[in-house]
């Protein structure tokens, strides 16, 4: 029933291993137990040919360094928290700043970080759970989290999160990965089309800190209420988008149906649906991947390559009492879950 393979060997020696699991209709992804990271999901294209649409290594060494974050688990807190600064019930706490002022996915050895306890039961399903200490990247309380990935019958990749404290703390967990629907070595996501039921989108400085503020998408590069190419307006005139170079923001989700967001790609006939039960979602279109990087099959990264859509509460929303909180009080067991569902046009 354990479909196990060794993946590698870590920094400190222990070793880290490779799950696959799949449904009947052929759909299947190979997961890692360090850092949670979905190495590989491969779905069918309009042909019936199978692609793997995510973008990664080839080794373990490349994703313990992984400065993309490519498909891991992104924890305590995904995307960023101005100057790495809040409080809970009028306590103060310093995180570190890991991307220039901003403490950014959870800090320096984040959930991306650790080598998880893998348990699969099932040939569909695969079970990873870790315990953070107090203090780990200087976040309170001893906070216990499992993560579960299902390929469901209906070819979705179901993301379940679970985490309980004894301390209040943050816990906004999110999967990074990054999605080329043409297939991992297609070069550009530029012709895929995406929608997100976003009214409004929380705007950034020039640095990515949170300004606290949401902007209507309206009569903006950055609506994508109905479906439009990613490069419609990846280069507009707009102080959002010329911030990032790109796409690079949080989306205030609607919830006006179970879909939030959908991308499509006329040239394979894949699209993904995306569902979950919380509030924001980050597009992100590879603004900053390039030849620095060297991807599966000794493939150099370029910019577009892919794209991600990270489901999450707002960032710096610790800060925002306007904002739904990412903090979970002592004892409070809390999950959620985000559906990545794959079809064919």
């Amino acid at each position: 029933m354990v479909n196990k393979e060794k993946f590698g060997v870590c920094k400190d020696g222990k070793s880290a291993y490779l799950y696959t699991i799949k449904n009947e209709a052929g759909m299947s992804a190979k997961i890692c137990d360090f850092g949670g990271i979905i190495v590989n999901l491969f779905v069918k294209d309009k042909l019936g040919q199978k692609k793997d649409v995510v973008l990664g290594f080839d080794s373990l060494a490349e994703y313990e360094a992984n400065p993309p974050y490519f498909g891991a688990a992104i924890g305590r807190c995904a995307n960023r928290i101005n100057d790495g600064r809040f409080s809970l019930d009028g306590k103060e706490y310093q995180l570190d700043c890991n991307e220039g002022e901003n403490h950014l996915h959870g800090g320096k050895q984040g959930f991306d970080k650790k080598l998880w306890n893998a348990e699969q039961t099932s040939p569909d399903s695969l079970k990873l759970t870790l315990f953070s200490a107090d203090n780990d990247q200087h976040y309170p309380g001893n906070l216990i989290v499992c993560v579960i990935y299902t390929i469901t019958k209906n070819n979705a990749l179901l993301i379940e999160y679970k985490g309980l404290s004894d301390k209040k703390t943050l816990f906004n967990m999110t999967n990074h990965s990054y999605f080329n629907l043409d297939g991992q070595d297609s070069s550009s996501i530029l012709e895929h089309y995406v929608s997100i039921d976003a009214d409004s989108i929380t705007t950034v400085t020039e640095n990515m800190k949170s300004t606290g503020e949401i902007m209507p998408v309206e009569g903006t590069p950055l609506d994508f209420r109905k479906s439009k190419k990613i490069g419609a307006h990846i280069n507009a005139a707009h102080p959002q988008i010329e911030y990032v170079k790109g796409f690079d923001h949080n989306f205030a989700l609607n919830h006006s149906s179970d879909i939030i967001a959908q991308a499509y790609s006329e040239d394979s006939g894949i699209c993904m649906s995306v569902s979950t039960n919380l509030p924001g979602v980050q597009l992100y279109t590879g603004n900053y991947l390039d030849e620095n990087i060297t991807l599966k099959g000794e493939r150099k990264a370029a910019q577009y390559n892919a794209f991600c859509l990270e489901t999450q509460y707002f960032p710096n929303a610790i800060n925002y009492t306007a904002f739904d909180t990412p903090a979970i009080e002592a004892g409070q067991y809390t999950q959620y879950q985000t559906s990545y569902e794959f079809s064919v046009k």
